[in-house]
């Protein structure tokens, strides 16, 4: 409904304008006939746009911008059990294992790359509002793109110690909370048709179930919950302040994705100038703003956690980066304009 609301706003705002700049007799000055070609940079990223003034009080432009693959690098730690103080210790016991069970040493933390992928196409509405001024200007608009804006994800080089976590939490699951007396049924590795009958020593399940088990299971560490969570018949699987322990995906990956609206409605303001006082074709603009985002964003795991709203306590960078994106429930806007006037 907010949404919706600064959408009719703008579009009431725009409308006012264009037809107060008809009634003062400018209606006959249309300008239809020049067209500017500009290149962008800024915070919405690098693009292109076209701008036709339709009075002398107001242009429109319409183009597109693309913020570049920049990476960001941040690193997780892999936690063992549910006590980050003894949790290297048990890493340590627990790697050689790891390392037999994947091929590969098996790291303690993950690598990840955070990199921006926003991209949207523009149509924005300058108005002039001071008659014998002309670089001074009001902007309303919208620019429309995917919701992701942003993501992150685990390195190449950590997937060995991510695939050792998805065994070790397999094995944990097979072997926690089974009775001695079922333990000797417990198949480790499934052989298939025909081999249905043969099982692991039960001696070595108990070894392994007793070291497992004193471990804990493991996973990332992100935080703790900022409230219940409950599956889907509604029973309770976390309680507030329980840890929030992020577990690799099924292809053995980590992912958090930052959302916002598709539709980013934007006002702001700018001044423009002759790049060169010789040269009538050359323009230079500087443009500062907001663009609404519609609400805090949300950032994502691959579970489905919202680091901004389900968990707190994030530690780090990353517990940086969440606490000013909770803050942030509109985009700040500081963009530069080159233009050339391709006929007039």
């Amino acid at each position: 409904m907010r949404k919706v609301k600064i959408q009719l706003l703008i579009t009431a705002t725009m409308t006012s304008m264009a037809v107060g700049a008809q009634t003062t007799g400018n209606a006959s000055k249309m300008l239809g006939g020049r067209l500017d070609f500009g290149v962008t940079a800024g915070v919405t990223g690098v693009g292109f746009d076209l701008a036709m003034p339709m009075t002398d009080y107001l242009r429109v432009r319409s183009g597109f911008s693309y913020m570049p693959r920049v990476e960001v690098p941040m690193t997780f730690k892999i936690q063992v059990g549910d006590d980050p103080s003894t949790s290297d210790r048990k890493f340590n016991r627990m790697s050689s294992m790891l390392e037999s069970l994947t091929g590969n040493p098996v790291e303690n933390h993950v690598e990840m790359i955070g990199r921006p992928t926003m991209w949207n196409w523009s149509l924005l509405a300058d108005v002039f509002p001071l008659k014998n001024n002309k670089h001074w200007r009001v902007t309303v608009g919208v620019y429309i793109g995917p919701k992701l804006v942003a993501e992150s994800y685990n390195k190449t080089e950590s997937m060995p110690s991510l695939m050792g976590v998805d065994i070790y939490n397999n094995l944990y699951n097979k072997l926690h909370g089974v009775s001695r007396r079922d333990l000797p049924g417990v198949k480790i590795i499934d052989f298939g048709p025909g081999y249905e009958n043969v099982f692991t020593d039960p001696n070595l399940l108990l070894y392994l179930q007793e070291k497992l088990d004193a471990a804990g299971r493991m996973g990332i560490h992100m935080g703790t919950y900022t409230h219940d969570v409950v599956n889907e018949k509604g029973e309770v699987i976390h309680q507030k302040g329980d840890d929030y322990v992020m577990e690799p995906d099924a292809n053995h990956m980590v992912k958090v994705a930052m959302k916002v609206d598709a539709i980013k409605p934007y006002i702001g303001v700018g001044y423009e100038g002759r790049l060169d006082k010789r040269n009538d074709r050359l323009y230079v603009a500087a443009d500062a703003g907001i663009m609404f985002w519609g609400g805090t964003p949300s950032l994502k795991t691959h579970d489905g956690t919202d680091l901004i709203n389900d968990v707190e306590n994030i530690k780090g960078k990353v517990g940086d980066y969440v606490k000013i994106m909770s803050k942030l429930g509109v985009c700040p806007v500081i963009n530069l304009r080159c233009s050339y006037v391709l006929f007039k």
